[in-house]
C-alpha cells in the first residue's frame, strides 16, 4: 500500500476513535460500535488495499488496535491502564500476525514490534498522562503506523 493510503487509514481511525467512550453508553452499544468500526476497517481494506498481498489479512485488526489506542487517550479515569492495554493489543496483533506471515515466507517487521513494545513498556511507568504526553503518544503512534 502507498503512504497515502496509510495516511488515509490513519485519518479514518482517528475520526472513528473520537466516537468511542463518549457519554453514558452501555457496554452492548459500545461493543456494537467497536464491531461497526472493525467492519468499516474491513471495507476500507477491501476498497483501498491489494487483497493478493498477505499483509492485508491483518490490516483491519491493526486499524482497530490503532483506533483503541487513540480512543484510550480520551478516557477520564484509568487512562494509563487502558492505554497500555490498547498498545499491548496492537503489539499482540502485530506479533502473531507477523509470526503467521513468517511461516508463509514473509519477513517480520522487527522495528515496528520493538517500537510498539517499547512505548507500551514505557507508558506503563507514567504516573500521570497529561495533554502534552497524549499528543506525543499520538504522534508516535502515527509515525509507527505510517513509516514502519
Amino acid at each position: 500500500m502507498t503512504p497515502l493510503i496509510h495516511a488515509l487509514a490513519c485519518l479514518l481511525v482517528l475520526g472513528l476513535a473520537s466516537f468511542l467512550w463518549r457519554g453514558k453508553i452501555t457496554l452492548l452499544k459500545e461493543s456494537l460500535l467497536i464491531l461497526a468500526f472493525f467492519l468499516l476497517s474491513v471495507l476500507f481494506t477491501i476498497l483501498a488495499g491489494d487483497l493478493r498481498d498477505p499483509n492485508m489479512e491483518l490490516y483491519p485488526f491493526r486499524m482497530l488496535a490503532l483506533c483503541l489506542c487513540f480512543s484510550a487517550t480520551t478516557l477520564h479515569s484509568k487512562r494509563r491502564r487502558y492505554l497500555v492495554l490498547a498498545q499491548v493489543f496492537w503489539l499482540w496483533v502485530e506479533l502473531f500476525g507477523s509470526l503467521a506471515l513468517f511461516y508463509r515466507g514473509f519477513d517480520v517487521p522487527w522495528l515496528r514490534l520493538v517500537a510498539i513494545g517499547g512505548i507500551a513498556f514505557g507508558s506503563s511507568f507514567l504516573s500521570r498522562i497529561n495533554r502534552e504526553m497524549e499528543f506525543c503518544l499520538m504522534v508516535f503512534w502515527i509515525a509507527v503506523w505510517t513509516f514502519f
